[in-house]
């Protein structure tokens, strides 16, 4: 239950965001004396209590999930006799506490909830921290702390720094995202990536010093997606894996599965409900044309606070949303349609194919973020409305032929050591010192 404290906290923050989100000075002015309230308070509970060795705290999304990569790690380590006398916290937000508390798969952990008094204590003494998202501006490790940024994806939008288009988003003009980033990116001990792309692009949008990239960064290839390898490996290993995760989501079996996952828009944020998803492709014209065959798996944003209702589609939608891994949906999936999200570069460890589905291509490209690359070498049909979409699908028994050596170059530049033991490297090197992973420098081919 929320203390007293933490019920006005809540409160204030929910009306600061409704108003300020209008006034960029004042908003920056009341961050800065926000931040510094909180901190004060954060190091008075902190301030003596001593750093334990053997205390890991793992935080997925800002308390929201059990997946991605602290849940790879936290899953290494229980299977690692060397940490069976470890004490393993997870934290999670008041609204999924209910939900984790009885996850079986978190039976050896301790949970914690989010923004607690208990929370701030337990991050004053763990000694490692394992997040894939900035932690509060407030909380600064201690300087015998391990603070692990894991961050969740490989970047294709532009991010903090790298932004080049002057954007006022829902709660941060660039400038302003950009010093956040900067902020979190000065605590790191270590930043966990996949490929020389994705360090020296994180490297940049968070500001990390040159000086510091080669201690900093761990290319060890991504902890969260060593499941998809894993399952992979084998066509028996792939059949009896995807068996069990549609028998325990209770995914409609007999049909191909396509699985649709869209990401969120900077400009789409209405006051009191968050961002919203205005563009999703023609279910109805979908289903008309695809449900012999077919079943979408909707997975949306976990930023996007829309409901949705697809109860009038029967089998044909199955929505993903509240699914807490989106790597049990990649494993099971026999296509991905997407637009801008990261999501295709891990699902690209399947090998499987991929659609483009780009409502907005030139407005987001030139009003909204801005990409690496361009979108448009990716591998794979690039639609604009729902009826290229159905003839690209209509047309995947010659998708390899159109983008196999498009897409096998893609994978080695992407994910080149996603071989299903990156978080056994990363615990390797974090916790026992092995010294056998280290930071490339930029990539030997600019990205445009």
């Amino acid at each position: 239950m929320s203390t007293p404290r933490e019920i006005i906290l809540s409160t204030i923050r929910k009306w600061s965001k409704a108003i300020l989100r209008y006034f960029p000075r004042l908003r920056q002015w009341s961050r800065a004396r926000w931040w510094a309230y909180e901190r004060r308070h954060y190091e008075k509970l902190t301030a003596n209590t001593p750093v334990d060795e053997k205390v890991v705290v793992f935080s997925c999304f800002m308390g929201r999930s059990f997946a991605d990569t602290p849940r790879a790690i936290y899953e290494a380590m229980c299977a690692d006799p060397r940490f069976d006398d470890y004490e393993l916290w997870w934290i999670f937000r008041e609204s999924k506490l209910e939900q984790f508390q009885s996850d079986p798969r978190l039976s050896r952990a301790h949970i914690v909830r989010r923004s607690s008094e208990e929370y701030r204590k337990l991050l004053g003494r763990a000694k490692y921290w394992i997040f894939n998202a900035r932690c509060p501006e407030y909380m600064l490790p201690k300087p015998e702390q391990v603070y692990v940024q894991c961050w969740h994806g490989t970047p294709l939008k532009r991010l903090g720094y790298d932004v080049q288009i002057d954007t006022n988003n829902a709660l941060n003009t660039t400038l302003e995202l950009a010093k956040r980033f900067e902020m979190d990116s000065a605590k790191w001990t270590y930043l966990i990536s996949p490929s020389p792309f994705t360090s020296q692009h994180l490297s940049d949008a968070f500001g990390l010093a040159e000086e510091r990239r080669p201690s900093v960064v761990l290319e060890v290839g991504y902890p969260r997606n060593d499941a998809i390898a894993r399952a992979c490996e084998t066509p028996e290993a792939l059949a009896a894996t995807k068996k069990r995760i549609m028998e325990e989501l209770g995914v409609p079996e007999g049909k191909k599965l396509l699985l649709y996952a869209p990401t969120w828009r900077d400009n789409d944020y209405k006051a009191g409900i968050g961002y919203v998803q205005d563009t999703l492709i023609d279910f109805d014209l979908l289903e008309r044309n695809l449900s012999d065959e077919w079943c979408v798996l909707f997975r949306p944003h976990y930023y996007i606070a829309n409901e949705f209702d697809f109860t009038r589609y029967g089998d044909f939608v199955f929505n993903a949303a509240a699914v807490p891994d989106i790597n049990d949906l990649y494993i099971i999936a026999d296509v991905l349609m997407t637009d801008y999200s990261s999501v295709f570069f891990d699902y690209a460890v399947t090998g499987r194919p991929m659609v483009f589905y780009w409502p907005d291509f030139e407005f987001y490209e030139g009003e909204v973020r801005g990409f690496y690359f361009d979108p448009r070498t990716l591998p794979g049909p690039k639609c604009v409305n729902t009826e290229e979409v159905i003839a690209a699908i209509g047309e995947l028994d010659t998708w390899e032929e159109t983008y196999g050596k498009q897409y096998k170059d893609f994978r080695a530049r992407f994910c080149p050591k996603d071989d299903g033991h990156a978080a056994e490297r990363a615990i390797d090197h974090i916790f026992f010192g092995v010294d056998d992973v280290t930071y490339t420098g930029p990539e030997e081919e600019a990205s445009s």
